[in-house]
Formats: structure tokens, C-alpha cells, sequence
């Protein structure tokens, strides 16, 4: 039994039962069909199970707060009711996020599938049935609703009418359910090849992302900045203990690893849009672009699919830097008849080994077979929505090499003000106790006071907290020598806090 199976068993325990519910989204009606219709569970069942899970969570928070920290019951209280939410929030949320990522896989394969069944259409005969031709390209493809395609197959197989099943069909994208019933209304007809390139769902939601991105990113550099600095006053006024000062690295790491998954990183899918903007990863697939877009040329002059592959490699090898490697590798099998051009493609896709690069051979892979020349339109219209889609991320390294000024200065800030702070806590502690300094006092007066593996913990729980956010706000700017200026801050700090401590000593 996987996760999946567990989570739907675990809430449909519950459904007989009369126990409130926690509630944190309103469904919409698609949704709630989905999760009726393919998972066979009521939103209800899962909103009782996120009250049970967050019953269960108060009360090892609570419970574990008491006996391992010295806070106030309220402020006990306090914390261990908002961890219990967002483990109940994250419960409650995780088939509804699943669904999502399904819709975005589906989404990002949309435009290759229109591509795809247009170059079928024109490919087929007039009396062919367009129809069961669609059904086997989904069921094919490797997506989430391929199963329910095969699934489809089978019915019509067994004499039920294609047309009259995909009807009562709804998959978790709305992009495609609309392509369905545009295609659907037509009778699968399309007598002139056109593919809509209009924005679909993951591209509209790109264009937010990008209108946001600015906001989102104030929030990570606020809570980066003055959590290591609000700890320190925290530590100096002995507002807390060292076992909490401990445990909230962990926690510090949680919370800006979360803020990164929420705000920062992309689980779009959009297959023209690079990971991370790696500048290697941009280069190879602006040369794999320059490839295909001469391999299309090529197959419009109606020569075999395997000279225009040969012919495209010659007339730009220069061009060719990353990608020159694997292609030259299949070059050399082609020619010693080693393998056919489906085989040589397969081949490229393990050498490139990439997922973007995969899902656009495999996509030339089918064109080809179906029609050598007419799939060097299709091939531009891929190349289209790539080049679409890299407008879109154009847009986002402006912004994102906008806040590179920023982040190095929070960087060379955060470990002197954390230094200088954390290094005077024996000052602070003796302020705090009310000690007069006297000409008697002394270094062990003081280390009777003020233990020294305090100091050595306080020292290494700043140290991380500054370590994680240095490497998150490089991860945010996607720097390359993430590792040597997360030791420069760090270097920064240790100084900072041996100066301001020796001083505090002398002082004294």
C-alpha cells in the first residue's frame, strides 16, 4: 500500500462518524467531482481526518513542550496550536496538491498533444476514425489520465460508443476537458491543422508568479534577516534556553526551506522554461534548438528523416559546443547502420539526459513516424511555445538579477550584527543578574556565572542559522559559488563575534 492508498484509507475511516471538521479550502465543483469520481472519497471524509490529525498533533506538541522547555503554558500552547495547524493544513491539502500536479503535467503536455493530433489529422484519411485515433495518442503519452484512456479503449473495444464515453469523461486539467469538448463538438475534425497557441492555465499562473515575485521575496529576506537577529536579543535577555536556541535551526530551516517550495521554486512544468537558469542547461538547449530548427529545414525539402538528421549536424557543426558529443555519437551508429532513427533518437535522449530534452524527441520521434514532411511544421510549432515560454523566463531573470545587490548586502550585514550581538552575551547575562563589576572581579567570577559551553553552543546555533541563510538567499539568485561565499559569511561572523567577545572579556 503506497502513501496514496494509506491517506484515502486512513480519512475514509471516518466518514461514519459525527466529529467536526477543519476546514481550510473551499473546493470548487470540478474538484469535488474528482475526488468523488477518481478517488471515490467525500472532501468531508478528509476534513474530519485533518481535525483527528490535528487533535493528535496539539497534543504531542503540548505534552513534549512541557517536559523539554520552561515556557509559560500559554506561550506552550501558543506554538503547539500553529504547528498543529499547518500539519492538519498540509494533511488536509495533500490529494487537492497531488490533483494539482497532475493538472500541471497534463497542462504542460497540452500543446504537444494538439500538435501531435493536428499532424494526425492531416496524416489520416478522410474516412478515418479521429476519434479512436485521439484515444490511443492519450493513452500512449505518459500521463496521469493514460490509464483512464486505455481504460477507454477497452470499453469501446467491448462495443460502447467512443464519443459517448469521452463525454462523461473529466480529467484534472481544465485545459484539456475544454480541448475535449472543442474537439468533441467538432467530430475530432480539423480541416485546416490550426493549433491554438493561446495562454493556457500554467502560463497564466507563470504570469502571476511573476507579478509576485517581488513581494514574496521581501517576505524570505525579512524572516532571513531579523530571525538570527531577534534570536540573539532573545539569547542576550535571557528570554529563552539553550535546548530552544538548539531546536530552532531546525525549525529555521523549515521554515525557509518552506518559503523556497512556496515562493521561490518552480513546479510548473512548463517545458521551454530552464531549472534554476543554469547558463550550461541554457546553452544546450539553445543548440538543440539551432539543431531542430535546421532539422526541420531540412525534412521540408522531402528528404529521409536520417539524411535531414546527418545534414542538419554538417551545415552547423561549428555551432554545436555541449550537444556535439551525443550527436556525433549517433551520427557515427547512423552511418555504420548500426540502428534505425528510432533507435538513434532514443539514444540522444539517454545522452542528453535530460526531461525537456526527452519529451521534445520523443514528441519529434512520433511526428516523424506518422509523417516525415509534414512534421517539420509541427516541429516550428514546438519551437514556437518554446521560444514562448523562454520569453517568460527572460522576464523572471530580470527580476531575479535585480535582487543580486540586495542579498550580497544582507549577506555581509546579517553576520556582523548576529557577531556582534551574540559575542557580548556575558555582558548582557551580568547586566541581567544585576552584578556589579568591581576591581575584584575576575575572568572565574565571571565563568562561574556564565558557563563556557553556553557560549560555545550559542556560538555554533548562530553559526548555522547564518550558514542557512546565506545559502538560501544564494539559492534565490541561483549563485554559482554558493559554497565559497556561505564560508565567507561564516568567516564574517566567527571574527565578529571572537572581537566583540575578547572585548566584552577586557571590558570586564
Amino acid at each position: 500500500m503506497n502513501f496514496m492508498e494509506s491517506y484515502l484509507y486512513f480519512c475514509r475511516r471516518f466518514h461514519k462518524f459525527h466529529i467536526p471538521k477543519l476546514k481550510f479550502k473551499e473546493l470548487n465543483d470540478r474538484y469535488k467531482s474528482i475526488y468523488n469520481n477518481y478517488y471515490d472519497i467525500s472532501e468531508d471524509d478528509i476534513y474530519k481526518a485533518s481535525f483527528i490529525i490535528f487533535l493528535i498533533s496539539l497534543s504531542f506538541f503540548v505534552i513534549f513542550s512541557a517536559i523539554f522547555s520552561f515556557f509559560h503554558i500559554l506561550i506552550i500552547f501558543f506554538y503547539s496550536f500553529l504547528f498543529s495547524l499547518i500539519l492538519s493544513y498540509k494533511f488536509s491539502v495533500y490529494l487537492l496538491n497531488e490533483i494539482q500536479k497532475n493538472e500541471s503535467i497534463i497542462n504542460a503536455m497540452l500543446y504537444l498533444i494538439k500538435i501531435d493530433f493536428s499532424l494526425i489529422q492531416k496524416s489520416l484519411k478522410k474516412n478515418s476514425d479521429y476519434c479512436i485515433n485521439f484515444i490511443k495518442l492519450i493513452k500512449n503519452y505518459n500521463l496521469p489520465i493514460s490509464d483512464n484512456f486505455k481504460e477507454i479503449l477497452r470499453r469501446t473495444h467491448e462495443g460502447e460508443l467512443p464519443e459517448k464515453v469521452l463525454m462523461n469523461i473529466l480529467t484534472p486539467s481544465e485545459d484539456f476537458n475544454r480541448y475535449l469538448k472543442d474537439l468533441l463538438t467538432s467530430n475530432f475534425n480539423n480541416e485546416s491543422g490550426f493549433v491554438d497557441f493561446k495562454d493556457n492555465t500554467l502560463e497564466r499562473n507563470f504570469k502571476i508568479y511573476l507579478r509576485d515575485i517581488e513581494s514574496k521575496l521581501s517576505i524570505i529576506f525579512f524572516i532571513g534577516l531579523f530571525f538570527p537577529i531577534g534570536l540573539c536579543f532573545l539569547l542576550s535577555f535571557q528570554l529563552i534556553n539553550l535546548i530552544f536556541t538548539i531546536l530552532s535551526i531546525p525549525l529555521f530551516l523549515f521554515i525557509l526551506n518552506s518559503l523556497f517550495k512556496k515562493f521561490i521554486k518552480q513546479n510548473n512544468f512548463l517545458i521551454g522554461l530552464i531549472g534554476e537558469y543554469s547558463k550550461i542547461e541554457k546553452k544546450k538547449i539553445h543548440e538543440f534548438l539551432l539543431f531542430l530548427k535546421s532539422f526541420a529545414n531540412n525534412l521540408r525539402r522531402n528528404i529521409s528523416p536520417e539524411y535531414a538528421f546527418l545534414k542538419s549536424y554538417s551545415q552547423n557543426r561549428k555551432l554545436y559546443d555541449l550537444i556535439e558529443v551525443p550527436l556525433k555519437n549517433q551520427i557515427s551508429l547512423l552511418l555504420n547502420i548500426s540502428c534505425s532513427f528510432r533507435e538513434m533518437i532514443n539514444n540522444l535522449k539517454f545522452e542528453l539526459n535530460s526531461i525537456r530534452f526527452k519529451i521534445i524527441l520523443e514528441a519529434i520521434e512520433k511526428f516523424v513516424e506518422q509523417n516525415a514532411f509534414f512534421s517539420s511544421e509541427k516541429i516550428f510549432d514546438i519551437l514556437a511555445v518554446l521560444s514562448k515560454h523562454q520569453k517568460l523566463e527572460t522576464k523572471l531573470e530580470i527580476i531575479i538579477k535585480g535582487e543580486k545587490f540586495k542579498v550580497f548586502f544582507f549577506l555581509f550585514l546579517l553576520p556582523l550584527v548576529t557577531g556582534v550581538i551574540g559575542g557580548m552575551f556575558p555582558l548582557f547575562v551580568l547586566l541581567n543578574k544585576n552584578i556589579q563589576l568591581s576591581n575584584n572581579f575576575s575572568l572565574n567570577i565571571l565563568f562561574n556565572i556564565v558557563y563556557f559551553k553556553d557560549i560555545i553552543i550559542i556560538f555554533l546555533s548562530l553559526l548555522s542559522i547564518i550558514s542557512i541563510t546565506s545559502y538560501y538567499f544564494l539559492k534565490i539568485i541561483n549563485h554559482n559559488k554558493r559554497f565559497f561565499i556561505v564560508i565567507v559569511a561564516n568567516i564574517i561572523f566567527i571574527l565578529t563575534f571572537l572581537i566583540s567577545l575578547l572585548n566584552v572579556l577586557n571590558f570586564i
